[in-house]
């Protein structure tokens, strides 16, 4: 069993509104909520939604990972390490994709580290990008 929140992101809408967003998060177990989005928003975190109301697969893909990174790290400090990454709805699904596989070959061997490990694959990437 997979438990990639958006291992079958492709079989849903590639917009979806705020409370589509909402339920999809619930549905997948990502803890966010609508306060939440907007913060993200307002702190350059994630991408303002397409026609100001309508997010993306990648607005998905950045909410995940924020998801995933903020047990750990401070929104600035994610904002910094995602910024080199994000497009103007998100995050793209293959990054994602790629952050996500690397950090789990990473933390095969240690346990509950899924948000250092994140933050590892987003500085290497960002080297490699560089």
């Amino acid at each position: 069993m997979n438990n990639d929140p958006l291992a079958d992101i492709r079989h849903y809408s590639p917009t979806m509104t705020i409370s589509q967003v909402l339920k999809f998060c619930e549905k997948k177990g990502v803890q966010i909520t609508r306060a939440m989005i907007q913060n993200y928003i307002r702190a350059g975190v994630l991408p303002p939604p397409v026609n100001k109301r309508l997010y993306t697969h990648k607005h998905l893909a950045a909410l995940v990972t924020i998801d995933r990174l903020k047990t750990v790290f401070e929104v600035s400090q994610i904002r910094a390490e995602l910024e080199p990454f994000l497009d103007a709805e998100g995050l793209p699904l293959e990054i994602y994709f790629e952050l996500m596989q690397n950090a789990k070959s990473l933390t095969a061997e240690l346990k509950n580290c899924d948000a250092l490990q994140i933050m590892a694959c987003a500085s290497e990437l960002k080297r490699n990008v560089n």
